[in-house]
């Protein structure tokens, strides 16, 4: 099977350029420069690799659209592929949190467990477009966090694990008087959010160490990337790294970052993080991140739309990347992190997954895309 495109801006690892593509069997089997006189006419639209979402919590939504109300899985599975190609999305690596403490409804046990298999019965017959995993988040605080994932863990769509620790206080929640309010919003005293904050500590001391060990060790025996989650300094990071971990997801200080740099591990950020000017939580800024060259990736956490929107952001000002660049930190650069080694650029022999890209009123419209040559929006 072959798919041709001609006259379209092809972003390429190092380079954008007026250009020809050929498709065959699914890979790249030519890329040109010129316009070329064979294919579909792109008509100088931007061509680009399919963006790879490393972490997104919208499947969630899908599943429980409003309080109270599940949905069927694979019914929400199919919706949130078609919403993730809508934007570009070809990789989605769905992010399910285990042990979460007071966990929405979505994040239950036995909800993961349906989501997970809601997710592989849209797979399996060929309900879904894009390429689906599962990114298992790991709060290390957790007192049931091993018999959770014993069950979980080996999952034919588990393709990646991240060590979280969500205790207010620290990491992306520095500012416990936040959590404080949220909590006496709902109703509670100062003495319960007292007593709530000193158990939350109490969980921690118990379990995190010997959870992040057994998660990394999990990761590393299923071949699986390993990520830490939320690091606050110096002393976060060398713990990840000396566990074998290679992403820094969301890295929550500047020096964070930078030591993660040093240790040679991929720097992720939140895309709604970019777009939205900053962190909801008042951490570190992504664009601070991007300006002091410590921006490897964007995630898009809650907000799939914002992934295409950050490659085109890096290159408007204050920041004037060049588009191949820009484009990398949602394509090559995420593939990278999930050792994705056949995808993520548009190169020969690389999977013909491909998004056509116009921009209206500055921003990026879809207009179509490919998973493996196949149409698929």
């Amino acid at each position: 099977m072959e798919l041709a495109f001609r006259n379209a801006r092809i972003v390429t690892p190092d380079d954008a350029f007026i250009g020809s593509l050929l498709v065959r069997d699914g890979k790249i089997s030519a890329v040109d420069r010129g316009p070329g006189a064979v294919g579909e006419d792109l008509e100088g639209d931007i061509l680009m690799p399919g963006v790879i979402d490393l972490h997104t919590d919208s499947l969630e939504k899908h599943y429980y659209p409003r309080a109270n109300i599940d949905w069927s899985p694979t019914s929400a599975a199919v919706t949130h592929d078609g919403c993730g190609l809508s934007v570009g999305v070809t990789t989605v690596f769905n992010s399910l949190s285990v042990g979460s403490f007071n966990a929405a409804p979505a994040r239950k046990q036995d909800r993961l467990q349906r989501l997970a298999e809601g997710i592989l019965e849209a797979r399996s017959q060929g309900m879904l477009k894009a390429d689906h995993r599962i990114h298992w988040r790991c709060e290390t605080t957790s007192d049931h966090l091993e018999y959770l994932l014993e069950e979980l863990a080996g999952h034919p769509l588990a393709s990646m694990f991240s060590m979280m620790d969500h205790t207010p206080g620290q990491r992306q929640y520095r500012d416990v008087s936040r959590h404080f309010e949220n909590w006496q919003a709902s109703g509670m005293s100062q003495e319960a959010c007292e007593a709530r904050l000193a158990e939350a500590r109490e969980r921690q001391a118990r379990n995190a160490d010997r959870n992040r060990q057994f998660v990394a060790q999990l990761a590393i025996s299923l071949g699986k990337p390993l990520a830490s989650h939320d690091d606050e300094d110096v002393e976060h990071i060398d713990t990840a790294a000396d566990l074998g971990a290679t992403v820094a997801e969301f890295p929550v200080t500047l020096e964070a970052a930078d030591r993660a740099r040093a240790r040679g591990m991929i720097v992720v950020m939140g895309g709604p993080n970019l777009i939205r000017g900053g962190s909801y939580s008042g951490n570190v800024r992504a664009a601070e991140l991007a300006q002091a060259g410590l921006l490897d990736a964007f995630a898009s956490d809650y907000v799939p739309r914002s992934l295409i929107e950050c490659a085109f952001a890096l290159t408007a000002e204050p920041f004037g990347w060049p588009l191949h660049q820009a484009v990398a930190v949602v394509t090559a650069a995420p593939a990278r992190a999930a050792a994705l080694a056949d995808r993520g650029e548009i190169a020969l022999g690389k999977r013909a997954d491909l998004i056509r890209v116009r921009l209206r009123g500055g921003l990026p419209i879809l207009q179509g895309a490919w998973v493996e040559g196949l149409r698929g929006a």
